[in-house]
């Protein structure tokens, strides 16, 4: 088994270790269906800006690290992880979220004011993703960008501005409530 496997291995481990816990840590705890739509609405929005946060850095420090052109395993596993992770942030904008739970939870989760904010934090995504295209656009008069490297930075900053406004936009809501 190479570097590679061993790594890909840990990084699964250690993902289902921590939802383990989490599901551990939750299980003797009775909760009605509107204490546990309240609970998860403030652990969401307690989450969401600390994850663009952490998506953001992770794409600085993978630009940052970019080499010449030739992509070693290493690269590829990292851009993999993180086609995988946009899509379940993407997944997770679009959608109620918290799959894994009763649909009367996730109904009361997805109440009005949380659709309105996420409307408006796709907003913001599409208009960070528009002008990061035109920062990509203005980047090619001076140097070579190539599609996946444009597409990346596009990517990041739409997926990253949309979870951070959710996050700031549930976090107000709750704080106001």
């Amino acid at each position: 088994m190479n570097a590679f496997t061993i790594g890909l291995l840990a990084g699964l481990a250690a993902v289902l270790l921590v939802a383990g816990i989490a599901k551990y840590r939750t299980r003797n705890r009775p909760m009605s269906v509107a204490a546990k739509a309240e609970y998860l609405s403030k652990r969401r929005a307690r989450m969401l800006p600390a994850l663009a946060v952490i998506f953001l850095s992770q794409q600085a420090s993978f630009f940052s690290q970019m080499s010449g052109g030739e992509h070693v395993s290493a690269e590829q596993a990292k851009i993999s992880a993180w086609l995988v992770l946009s899509a379940v942030m993407l997944f997770a904008l679009a959608t109620k979220g918290f799959w894994f739970e009763r649909r009367e939870v996730r109904d009361l989760v997805d109440d009005e004011n949380t659709r309105a904010n996420r409307n408006e934090a796709m907003r913001w995504g599409f208009l960070f993703a528009m002008g990061s295209a035109i920062g990509v656009y203005i980047l090619t008069m001076f140097d070579t960008v190539t599609g996946r490297e444009a597409t990346h930075i596009i990517m990041s900053f739409g997926i990253a501005a949309a979870i951070l406004r959710w996050g700031v936009l549930e976090r107000r809501a709750h704080r106001s409530a």
